[in-house]
């Protein structure tokens, strides 16, 4: 059956199979009574499974955790705090999001997989990061290429708007209808004019970058950009440049960095075109990354130009 599927769409079985795991997962968490509500789905999985405007396959699950099941109201988080005092605020807020992933939510996951007789796959929390789950799943066909598990990396600090119902499905699941009972899985996902105003923000913040060098796997944004800008999600991002503003102060309130130089995000300062050394390392890190891909997928040269495209436009919405 997978290895139908692969010749059929073009993707190798353990991608496939790792796919039918990631849905199944979230399927589990957003039918579960107590969790369903407590989560919404966003970043670069959403823009391939949700809204099908990426052609790669993204490994992690973004996950946004309703701050208010920690103990806070609905707008505490907003309260006005110092520089020091928002710090301790997030230390405390991330604490206790790893307090109740550990405690909680990975021990009434795992009973409910031995409730639905899936017994081979086990969650734990990552010991390098305490807000990500790692989920272990049968792994039939073996590919070094991909990180074969699963991984939730959960979050208090996002925020929900704007969120909707979204359908999604595997694509073994698309492939053969027939054999599967349930074939959507209805998510609460960030609409992806946001993603796509948070990915613009990020690399605002690496063309500030001038002391240290960009992480590993970032030229998934600029990726991620270009195929947003091919489609009818970067006209209705640049329509909305209010939306660009609340996401400049989500990050100015609890993501806070001058070298970002966030309040420059805004149209006719917005900077997103990596410098000379940046450019070398990124193009590297894009060609490591095309293993990911499905289908035709650009040059790094041509989302440079896109992207300075792009930079130009939305310097010209003052």
């Amino acid at each position: 059956m997978y290895k139908i599927a692969s010749a059929d769409l073009g993707i190798n079985e353990a991608i496939l199979e790792k796919d039918y795991w990631i849905v199944l997962m979230l399927k589990i968490l957003f039918s579960h009574d107590r969790f369903k509500k407590l989560f919404a789905f966003k970043g670069g999985t959403s823009l391939s499974k949700v809204f099908n405007k990426i052609q790669r396959f993204s490994e992690d699950i973004d996950l946004i955790l309703d701050w208010q099941i920690l103990g806070y109201s609905k707008n505490e988080p907003w309260d006005e705090r110092s520089k020091t005092g928002q710090i301790k605020f997030n230390n405390e807020a991330n604490e206790r999001a790893a307090n109740w992933i550990r405690l909680v939510l990975v021990p009434e996951l795992n009973k409910t997989l031995i409730e639905m007789s899936i017994e081979k796959v086990k969650l734990k929390v990552s010991s390098i990061d305490s807000q990500t789950v790692q989920i272990q799943y049968p792994n039939g066909f073996k590919d070094n290429s991909i990180l074969q598990e699963i991984r939730l990396e959960i979050g208090p600090l996002a925020a929900w708007t704007p969120v909707k119902n979204y359908p999604i499905s595997a694509y073994i699941v698309e492939e053969f209808p027939q054999i599967f009972n349930d074939k959507l899985v209805i998510v609460p996902t960030v609409e992806a004019k946001r993603t796509f105003w948070e990915k613009v923000t990020i690399m605002h913040k690496e063309a500030n970058r001038t002391k240290t060098l960009t992480p590993a796997r970032y030229s998934r944004h600029y990726y991620d950009i270009y195929q947003l800008s091919q489609s009818t999600i970067k006209d209705e991002a640049l329509n909305d440049v209010v939306l660009l503003k609340e996401v400049v102060s989500f990050k100015n309130k609890f993501y806070a960095d001058n070298s970002a130089k966030y309040n420059e995000a805004i149209p006719g300062k917005i900077k997103l075109m990596p410098n000379e050394m940046q450019i070398e390392g990124l193009s590297k890190d894009y060609d490591v990354m095309k293993n990911m891909m499905f289908n035709e997928y650009p040059s790094f040269q041509e989302i440079l130009v896109e992207l300075h495209r792009l930079e130009n436009q939305i310097n010209k919405l003052i």
